[in-house]
């Protein structure tokens, strides 16, 4: 059985985990700074109604506020801000109007922000690719009760709406119940633990990075939220010589979600179907997260596909005696950036195979 410590160690603190750095944190203050000086003048030419500043709030959510994010040089990476704006939904019943307002509130001679259906972005490039955004998902503060602001310039109807939300019970599920270390009366078993499943759910978001960095159409590309919570209902700690081995761990993981989120069946012609189960929002409103992927079915297929795949190449690797042979599996995982251990030159050939 292949054990991999070192190259896991390595890949993780060289490769995978995101550290944070000076640049996000200076252009997320700027952003919520603007927001905060031009969103009640804005506001008000719009409504003729006042909004102070002491009704704005701001709380981050996603990888970046449960430390999940992944330092995949080859995919953007976003940071969420909430923003929390006290307002009376049957007053402002349209939601994008709200939008508009917050986008032009974050709108300068450098920045053009965009209206995506579940919040307003702002793009951060360098040499004509993006690096990283910084969504706004915006929320109306209605009585106690949270709305998420939903629809987009080119929705019409029922697409626009105040949809009822609990970004700040979504945070603590994450953090307090599943992976939150300090602050906690938690045992050190229970911590590492812990740790270990926040690194489970980064190697597969690496994955995920490698398997869909290509891709175009945003539909086709499971959801990190939907991984995330997958890997905290369905993660399972492993040991190997009594210390954490996250190869093994890994594997028991993502074999626990093929058989919870997928299944199988065949018609009367014995024409094989895959079905995706629902992995819904623990918190209100409670939505499925993959159903944008739900679209087509062969995004479906496609999924289901990778997904196996690396299964699959998990089981091999784990079972794999050769340290190196299973390194060089690993790298159809993760991809280059995974380090190989060295070849063992030692015992090479048998000597009583004579």
């Amino acid at each position: 059985m292949a054990i991999l410590k070192n190259e896991f160690i390595t890949f993780y603190n060289d490769e995978v985990k995101y550290y944070g750095n000076s640049e996000v944190r200076e252009k997320k203050k700027k952003l919520k700074d603007d927001f905060k000086s031009k969103f009640p003048t804005n506001f008000k030419e719009k409504y003729d109604e006042e909004i102070k500043v002491s009704e704005i709030r701001f709380i981050d959510q996603g990888s970046y506020s449960i430390n999940t994010t992944i330092n995949h040089g080859d995919t953007a990476f976003d940071i969420d801000v909430a923003t929390i704006i006290d307002l009376d939904i049957n007053k402002y019943e349209d939601a994008l109007e709200i939008k508009k307002i917050v986008r032009d509130s974050l709108k300068n001679t450098n920045r053009e922000p965009k209206i995506k259906e579940p919040c307003v972005t702002v793009k951060y490039t360098k040499a004509g690719e993006e690096k990283y955004h910084i969504d706004f998902p915006v929320y109306a503060n209605n009585g106690g009760e949270l709305y998420l602001a939903r629809g987009k310039e080119s929705d019409d109807g029922d697409d626009i709406k105040w949809e009822i939300a609990d970004p700040e019970g979504l945070n603590e599920y994450f953090k307090k119940d599943n992976l939150q270390v300090e602050g906690l009366d938690l045992d050190d078993e229970e911590k590492d633990k812990r740790k270990q499943k926040r690194r489970i759910i980064r190697y597969i978001k690496w994955w995920k990075a490698e398997k869909y960095g290509t891709s175009r159409r945003d539909h086709q590309i499971p959801p990190s939220i939907a991984l995330t919570i997958l890997v905290c209902e369905n993660f399972i700690s492993a040991k190997v010589d009594d210390e954490y081995n996250d190869l093994k761990s890994l594997y028991d993981t993502v074999k626990n979600i093929t058989e919870k989120v997928f299944e199988k069946t065949s018609d009367e012609y014995e024409e094989e179907t895959i079905i995706l189960k629902e992995c819904n929002l623990p918190k209100k409103p409670g939505s499925d997260c993959f159903f944008k992927i739900r679209n087509s079915y062969s995004y479906i297929k496609t999924f289901y596909s990778r997904w196996t795949t690396f299964e699959e190449n998990l089981r091999k690797a784990v079972e794999e005696n050769d340290e190196r042979a299973a390194g060089e599996i690993l790298v159809k995982v993760f991809g280059d950036k995974f380090p190989l251990p060295e070849v063992d030159e030692v015992n090479s050939e048998d000597s009583f195979a004579k």
